[in-house]
């Protein structure tokens, strides 16, 4: 005793330096008004959005429910199902980061999840109040019956209620890992790029698993996240035990509101304080929830001080990696290694004296767990799972767990198995469990304290997700969600409604076009190629349809784009950017990648019709850019864009029919040039700016549409000297763009000089005009894209003038 009395130990300072302390979250709904009911949140949710996660979750529901037990299998929700309830998600999430973005309220984003979480509580909830309501009228239909539908109706309830946790469970968890998939790969990044940070709220606490149990006493589903040692339903004080002991181990290095109650009596539900130290309310939340609520705050009542898990105050036991940190901080001596103690971290603890305080705690970790006899319900209880499986689970796992740990006598374990349901032989079982006591008894002394210093992590990580789950059912139990109209309509009137909807939800006032983008694709050689198909006797509407049209159809969502027109020589689409979206304000960018992404299409129909011997189909594409809202005139119920930027796009799209007669053409074969016209030449088809173009499956940005491109994306000018397309008379911008499902694509533009036409012939340079191409010759884009990574590479300014390179060298023609 005086030994460890005088033994050295760290200083709090030293000690707590190397670990790692979260933040504490930061639930920030004192910020929102009250509800018309003067109490919650007043919060609606898409319809959308609630109708299509019902389908699935019903769906999920019987399925589960008539495949595993009933063997009636209804087909399950398909992928359509589960991929529309994570687009709406996505979609009222990207509304939702828009309107916070625009309001500086990132707290949107708060009240967005939980109301989230919240409502697929409720779901579940009501869809098994609505599955029992019909077995019960099943029942009471057909009780005079004699086909014993009646019996059959009251059998199916019984096995609902038996095996209702593990499908909630389910049901629970496959939503949470559905809607964590969006926000890993789409949301999340939106969020970091809009409002600065990925996680309005922790993930751990969003996504906590005690959020997904049925119960803190539904031991099948709760072995998946957490050790059992703490959830016996019949001794219920084991975690305020644990509490004790592992808060004894440290007691010296943690804050005084960390240290466990002592003899105070546990806090009455009338003492427990909400958010804003008003009395709580739970006859908001639904069954399941209430009463996974409760068993919570019963089990942190016992065992926590209240100020810890109601102001939800953070210490370093918080993280479970310190445990960590502290067990694999050093390789320990023969005497009190462990399997895996080679595994050590770089330790942060420099002081020479660490290893004697590291092996004195060791020992102390190791008596405690012997004198409070809970190294055999450690070790029990990290077998059981094991033995559960292996038994098929026809043996509860509690069960399991009380024999393993010598807390069952055999005869009373008999005694069980003869009034229970298992289909495999009892003295098998028995055998098995025989072995597995056996396996624990002779277990060498390295794997048992393996376990038992695991058992440490596991703690703190069931301990925080308990404190964050209480936080979370606060924070749930303030927002009141609304479903029907008339209280909706009320709290809007009155200035109280938080409505997370899908963009073609919102009122039209609130969806207004800010400006706009045309995409032309001049379509040439459809005339030929339709006659073509009927003289073979196929049918060109669905030849056009398969390889035209519906390719560019699946396109358009990719990149926000909308059909203006479409015609057999002509395709003219849209791209809008909206006033309650600044995150998406990148409509030129996603007309270029548009622009682009058609000519592949394109390119790749070409090369089957050779195939065929069928004739090319050809483009010109032009982008024009108009920084208003274009008008609409409707015909019936058929809308009718007014806009000057679709004949600005047609004339960039275009191509004149003298150039393509020219030597010129036979040089050029594809691509994007520009000429201007001898003042007294008259031409075929010149545009307003006297300019005649060579657009051969090439695609012109106007000057209006560059210079808003240079607002969206951070281009580089790119240093191309020394490469085969290096020109004086050409520029080289690189940079790369999300589309609308997060993915990022390159885009090469060119700003080339405009060439003098004259009697035939390109004579000189336009020294005061230029052009601006889309680049997709995929070779060449390669190339750029390695030069643009090269320091002599710069971004380029809105008010950067174009530069030339000072070596003339002979134009190189591309696509």
């Amino acid at each position: 005793m005086l030994k460890n009395l005088f033994a050295w130990k760290p200083d709090l300072q030293q000690f707590v330096d190397p670990l790692h302390v979260s933040s504490a979250s930061q639930l920030e709904f004192g910020l929102f008004k009250k509800g018309i009911d003067n109490i919650h949140i007043d919060v609606l949710l898409s319809a959308e959005f609630r109708n299509r996660s019902q389908i699935l979750v019903r769906k999920m529901l019987l399925h589960n429910v008539a495949e595993n037990y009933w063997g009636e299998p209804p087909p399950p929700p398909d992928s359509k199902d589960v991929q529309a309830m994570k687009d709406s998600y996505a979609g009222i999430m990207e509304m939702a980061v828009a309107n916070a973005s625009q309001k500086s309220q990132p707290e949107l984003i708060q009240l967005l999840q939980l109301s989230v979480v919240k409502f697929f509580l409720q779901l579940i909830d009501r869809e098994f109040t609505r599955l029992r309501e019909q077995l019960r009228g099943a029942k009471g239909k057909e009780s005079h019956d004699s086909t014993g539908k009646s019996v059959e109706a009251h059998d199916r309830l019984v096995i609902l209620a038996k095996n209702e946790p593990g499908i909630r469970y389910k049901i629970t968890r496959k939503l949470f890992r559905e809607i964590l998939w969006v926000e890993r790969t789409r949301t999340t990044k939106l969020r970091k790029s809009v409002l600065g940070a990925s996680w309005q709220l922790p993930k751990q606490l969003l996504f906590n698993p005690m959020l997904q149990l049925p119960s803190l006493w539904a031991d099948a589903e709760l072995m998946n996240h957490y050790t059992l040692v703490c959830t016996a339903k019949d001794n219920q004080e084991v975690f305020t035990q644990v509490n004790q002991i592992v808060i004894g181990l440290f007691a010296d290095y943690l804050p005084s509101w960390c240290q466990p109650l002592q003899d105070n009596p546990p806090p009455q539900p009338s003492d427990l304080r909400d958010l804003d130290s008003t009395t709580i309310f739970t006859e908001g939340l639904t069954h399941g929830s209430a009463l996974g609520f409760n068993q919570i705050r019963r089990m942190l009542g016992n065992a926590l001080q209240q100020d810890e898990y109601q102001q939800g105050l953070i210490s370093w036991l918080d993280s479970p990696q310190n445990i960590d940190r502290i067990i694999y901080s050093i390789q320990p001596r023969r005497r009190w290694s462990f399997e895996g103690s080679d595994n050590i971290y770089t330790s942060s603890w420099v002081s020479e004296k660490w290893p004697r305080y590291y092996h004195r705690l060791l020992k102390q970790i190791f008596k405690a767990c012997r004198a409070s006899r809970l190294e055999a319900d450690i070790l029990a209880c990290q077998a059981a799972p094991g033995v559960y499986k292996e038994l098929r689970e026809q043996l509860p796992v509690r069960l399991i767990c009380q024999y393993l740990a010598g807390q069952l006598k055999r005869k009373d374990l008999q005694r069980r198995l003869t009034s229970s349901s298992a289909t495999i032989p009892h003295q098998h079982i028995l055998k098995i469990l025989d072995q597995s006591v056996a396996s624990l008894n002779t277990m060498p002394r390295p794997r048992r304290r393996k376990h038992l210093l695991g058992f440490l992590h596991q703690f703190a990580q069931f301990r925080r997700d308990l404190k964050l789950a209480y936080r979370t059912h606060l924070a749930m139990n303030r927002i009141r969600l609304l479903e029907r109209n008339a209280e909706a309509d009320l709290s809007r009137n009155n200035g109280t409604l938080h409505e997370f909807v899908l963009r073609n939800e919102l009122q039209r006032k609130q969806h207004q076009i800010r400006n706009h983008v045309i995409l032309k694709a001049d379509v040439r050689g459809s005339t030929e190629m339709t006659s073509l198909l009927k003289q073979r006797g196929l049918n060109p509407a669905t030849h056009f349809s398969l390889n035209f049209f519906e390719p560019i159809n699946d396109l358009l969502p990719v990149f926000g784009a909308k059909k203006v027109f479409v015609e057999g020589d002509a395709v003219i689409l849209s791209v809008y950017e909206y006033e309650d979206t600044p995150f998406q304000w990148l409509c030129v960018a996603h007309a270029c990648g548009l622009a682009k992404n058609i000519l592949q299409v394109v390119d790749a129909q070409n090369i089957k019709n050779r195939k065929f011997g069928l004739p090319n189909l050809e483009l010109g594409l032009g982008i024009a850019f108009n920084d208003q809202s274009p008008a609409f005139l409707y015909d019936e119920e058929r809308e009718i864009m007014i806009s000057p930027a679709i004949n600005r796009a047609d004339q960039l799209s275009s191509c004149s029919a003298m150039l393509k007669r020219s030597s010129f053409a036979a040089k050029q074969t594809r691509g994007l040039e520009v000429f201007s016209l001898d003042p007294g030449e008259v031409h075929d088809k010149e545009s307003g700016d006297r300019l005649v173009r060579y657009n051969v499956n090439g695609i012109e940005l106007d000057i209006g549409a560059f210079y808003k491109l240079k607002s969206e994306v951070r281009l580089k000018k790119i240093d191309t000297r020394g490469a085969p397309y290096a020109s004086r008379e050409s520029n080289w911008y690189a940079g790369r763009y999300p589309d609308m499902q997060g993915r990022m694509h390159w885009l090469i533009i060119r700003e080339a000089m405009v060439k003098e036409w004259r009697e035939g012939a390109p004579v000189g340079i336009d020294q005061a005009r230029r052009f601006y191409q889309v680049v997709t010759d995929e070779e060449l884009i390669r190339d750029v894209r390695s030069r643009a990574g090269s320091s002599r590479s710069k971004p380029v300014l809105l008010d950067d003038e174009p530069e030339a390179s000072e070596q003339a060298i002979k134009p190189f023609y591309f696509h």
